[in-house]
């Protein structure tokens, strides 16, 4: 199984920023902005661009009752509803974002056991799921400590974070060798645990992020060429508030699906780079804003309507420092031809939107007699573009009939009609 993602919460759109529930505390609020919110469902922590933590577990997500302030749990919560969710994280706070995804073959590294703690009663209730009574019986149990079930020495279901620690007299940050406790785990289990299980805590490398997400641009052209690399064109949404693609950043491809209200996405191809970026025909090394780009990727695997997402990972994280593979080597050249060199037919010659007559115009890429009547009639009122882009927006042209223009068509100044001051009788 691939990676899908099937939702995004983003803290600070709630109408709630939190809310207080018994046995768990205040409980950070945020909106389900993408997809939806599933209990149980793995998140990253994404913070300032960054993601600052992976593999973090939706182990308990409420709702308030309507006209109440008491809360109820729920097992899914939609596009646009306000959620309160305890991961394993005390620190969520306003600009905060949980990515949700589902992923079966990627699991966190297990590898590496540092404490085990023994199950002696587990309990149940609807609200906060899961808690166990332990006793700590080697090294350090924290809250957010990645955690697995064992049952005579044999894991079972995905790993859990560890929600909420409690002493003999109330929440406590950790529980050492020989001290008992209660572990709260919610509704992680896939196994319901047994008096006598154990619950092995598993290292994790500190780090202060995992990569920077630079940008999401949409595909909406595609070239390959013989290497096996592309050349795509893409759009940077409206919407997307910072974004930057550098060339060198790395690219993962998302394939969307779904509807508005359930929108989700499936990585088809990770590992990728960009070899190259240009921007209103310019090449450039990096490019921030909105807007159509140009953009080399090293491999073809990507289709018009994909998403791709450009990241750079943080130092020591796998692909990180990276070069850019080399070129492939030139072809040696082979034997001089007796043939008669073919003639190659010159290019066409470059169009004057603001000039050029109908005839002219309807010869371009893309140009229907229907949008050649309205660059003309836009033409006139206004007295001419500034630019192909703008062009190709004030007719309706899709990004990449905008990107097929480019090289084909040049602006001359603009003409205004100035017009006087008209004095009225009275």
């Amino acid at each position: 199984m691939t990676e899908r993602r099937i939702g995004l919460i983003e803290f600070g759109k709630a109408l709630n920023n939190s809310v207080s529930v018994p046995g768990l505390g205040e409980l950070p609020g945020g909106q389900v902005s993408a997809g939806r919110a599933t209990r149980g469902a793995r998140a990253r922590l994404i913070r300032f661009d960054r993601v600052v933590a992976d593999n973090l577990r939706l182990g308990i997500v409420v709702r308030k009752k309507f006209f109440s302030s008491d809360v109820e749990p729920v097992t899914e919560a939609g596009f646009l509803k306000d959620v309160f969710v305890v991961t394993g994280r005390d620190d969520l706070g306003n600009g905060d974002a949980l990515e949700l995804y589902s992923d079966d073959t990627a699991l966190p590294d297990t590898s590496r056991q540092v404490g085990l703690a023994q199950v002696h009663a587990p309990a149940f209730d609807e609200i906060t799921g899961v808690r166990l009574q332990v006793h700590q019986h080697s090294g350090v149990l924290r809250e957010g400590s990645l955690v697995g079930l064992l049952r005579g020495g044999r894991g079972g279901g995905l790993p859990m974070r560890v929600l909420r620690l409690l002493g003999p007299v109330g929440p406590v940050p950790e529980l050492r060798a020989g001290q008992p406790g209660t572990v709260l785990l919610g509704f992680q289990c896939e196994v319901p645990p047994m008096p006598g299980d154990a619950l092995a805590c598993f290292h994790e490398p500190e780090q202060e992020y995992l990569e920077q997400r630079e940008g999401i641009a949409v595909v909406h052209g595609l070239n390959p060429l013989p290497d096996g690399s592309v050349v795509a064109a893409v759009e940077v949404p409206e919407q997307v508030k910072s974004n930057q693609i550098t060339v060198g950043s790395m690219v993962r491809v998302l394939r969307p699906a779904g509807t508005t209200f359930n929108e989700r996405s499936t990585v088809v191809a990770t590992g990728l780079r960009v070899t190259s970026l240009s921007r209103n025909n310019v090449m450039v090394p990096s490019a921030r804003g909105t807007g159509v780009f140009t953009v080399g990727l090293t491999r073809g695997d990507v289709r018009e309507g994909d998403t791709i997402e450009v990241h750079v990972p943080a130092p020591g994280t796998p692909g990180a420092g990276q070069p850019l593979a080399p070129p492939p080597p030139l072809a040696p050249p082979g034997p001089p031809s007796r043939e008669l060199p073919v003639p190659q037919a010159a290019p066409g010659p470059v169009v004057d939107l603001n000039t050029a007559p109908p005839p002219e115009l309807a010869r371009l890429p893309g140009m229907t007699p229907q949008r050649v009547a309205a660059a003309i009639e836009l033409r006139t009122r206004q007295g001419g573009f500034a630019d192909v882009e703008a062009f190709g927006v004030a007719i309706g042209l899709q990004p990449h009939e905008i990107v097929r223009l480019r090289g084909k068509v040049t602006t001359s100044r603009i003409q205004h009609h100035g017009g006087g001051v008209r004095q009225l009788d009275i």
